[in-house]
């Protein structure tokens, strides 16, 4: 680099930048070196290196699981007329097959816990010879619940943003476990381009959601005309939410909540479907806070909590008509 007839460095182009890594900055201005006599343009190049993969459990059989998942949903899909399998369900399998391949992109990466992406493809599966779809749902859902603790337990160790990686594939599991053999209504679009604030989420925060999320629940038990089924789901969501309170308070010390951090308006459903909205209201606000929880926090006792209700809060989300999502948890 040369100012002013003295050289620092060795490069001299005619333009005026800085390269870091692949980035161009320009420097010639902001220094003032453009408005001195005799001075010419400079270029700078500095020594960039990536940060270091985060340290993520190792899982050797993750990628054939994950390859087995996808042969049995395409294998579905193939069969879907035979079958007589609904547009709901096939839609619902090619969105789960999708969301494989972006998990598979993430997890055959250097640094999965920042969900860095490659294109590496999965191993080879073994062929799929069941003759009928409740065979092959049965054996994907054997699958999906394997997958859903062995995510969780590796999860529970973890720290940071691969404890998270690991909840939100414990969350993803769990839920498809349980729901994709009927489908889903909303199938979200969710991508890796965030990462959680691993300092936003206290205690607090999470134990002042737990009282809004329970009088959330109380406004949609109210509504009138539901079936007993209904009532039901309601109140499972409504109990969930004050074991967890109570499970937070007997792994810690009483904290005073703050105020409720879910930004919507609470007002009594009407019918069925208000009712229902509630619940994805709640359970939607709730995702991102669980995930900053699990990812933040230092106390194990506290990840193993919030692993289990991000889970829990994202199957009632798609049971309640709410979007599917790949990475239930994270920033979106």
């Amino acid at each position: 680099m040369r100012l002013c007839g003295a050289v620092v460095g060795s490069s001299l182009t005619g333009s005026v930048g800085a390269v870091i890594g692949r980035r161009a900055l320009l420097i010639g201005g902001a220094l003032g070196l453009t408005g001195m006599a005799g001075c010419g343009v400079v270029n700078v190049t500095l020594p960039w290196n990536p940060p270091s993969p985060l340290p993520v459990a190792a899982a050797p059989d993750l990628p054939g699981q994950l390859a087995r998942a996808r042969a049995l949903a395409d294998h579905l899909i193939d069969h879907a007329e035979a079958w007589t399998l609904s547009a709901r369900q096939v839609a619902s399998l090619r969105w789960f097959a999708k969301a494989v391949d972006a998990h598979a992109r993430v997890l055959l990466s250097s640094d999965p816990a920042r969900r860095q992406q490659v294109t590496t493809p999965l191993p080879s599966a073994k062929k799929v010879t069941m003759a009928t779809a409740k065979a092959t749902y049965a054996a994907l859902t054997a699958l999906l619940a394997t997958l859903a603790a062995e995510h969780r337990a590796r999860a529970l160790p973890a720290e940071g943003e691969a404890a998270l990686l690991w909840a939100s594939l414990a969350a993803f599991s769990s839920t498809m476990a349980t729901r994709l053999s009927v489908g889903f209504a909303k199938r979200g679009d969710d991508d890796t381009g965030l990462t959680p604030d691993l300092t936003a989420t206290t205690r607090e925060k999470v134990l002042a959601l737990c009282l809004q999320a329970a009088y959330s629940y109380e406004l949609a038990i109210a509504a009138p005309s539901l079936t007993a089924d209904d009532q039901h789901l309601l109140q499972q969501r409504l109990r969930a939410w004050r074991t967890l309170r109570e499970n937070m308070l007997a792994v810690g010390s009483e904290a005073s909540a703050g105020p409720p951090p879910i930004g919507y308006d609470l007002r009594p459903a009407r019918n069925r479907a208000g009712a229902f909205a509630l619940g994805v209201q709640t359970e939607t606000a709730a995702l991102p806070i669980f995930g900053g929880w699990v990812a933040g926090t230092v106390v194990k006792s506290e990840r193993s909590v919030g692993v289990g209700a991000l889970a829990g809060a994202n199957t009632a989300l798609v049971r309640f008509g709410g979007n599917a999502l790949r990475w239930p948890g994270w920033p979106a």
